[in-house]
């Protein structure tokens, strides 16, 4: 039986200040800088969002008029901890998308994120495939 390899990901993790309210990155070995040192979790306004399947989005600061990071948080798995998102960034080759699964702790004082950098899934419904195998593949079942 072959077991199936996902691309390559990075795992970061961040834990909740409760004074702040924001998930702050634990140091890194090696840092990876594509998400911000802070991200915050923030109910959704926006209709096209919420129409998306996100109730919540995670945002970074605002540094030059620009957010540092801004994404929905649509729900997998009909989990309560198990989320995914996107992280576009406009580079000189176009508009580059990167696959974001989300992973709270029961109690939300951590959050763990695996970053596939520049890999994404298109098809919506082939997405959520990829994104349950690799909930499965993570929780062990």
């Amino acid at each position: 039986m072959s077991t199936f390899k996902f691309p390559e990901y990075k795992t970061l993790v961040y834990l909740l200040n409760r004074e702040s309210g924001k998930y702050q990155k634990e140091p890194e070995r090696i840092p990876f800088n594509k998400l911000p040192y802070e991200l915050k979790v923030e109910t959704t306004r926006e209709k096209k969002i919420i129409d998306n399947g996100a109730n919540e989005i995670i945002t970074g600061r605002i540094k030059g008029g620009k957010r540092l990071f801004f994404t929905g948080l649509v729900p997998a798995l009909n989990s309560s901890v198990w989320y995914f998102g996107n992280d576009y960034q406009f580079t000189p080759q176009g508009k580059q998308n990167s696959l974001v699964i989300f992973r709270f702790s029961d109690d939300n004082s951590k959050l763990t994120i695996f970053y596939f950098n520049n890999y994404y899934i298109f098809s919506r419904s082939e997405r959520i495939v990829f994104v349950n195998n690799f909930i499965k593949h993570k929780e062990g079942y």
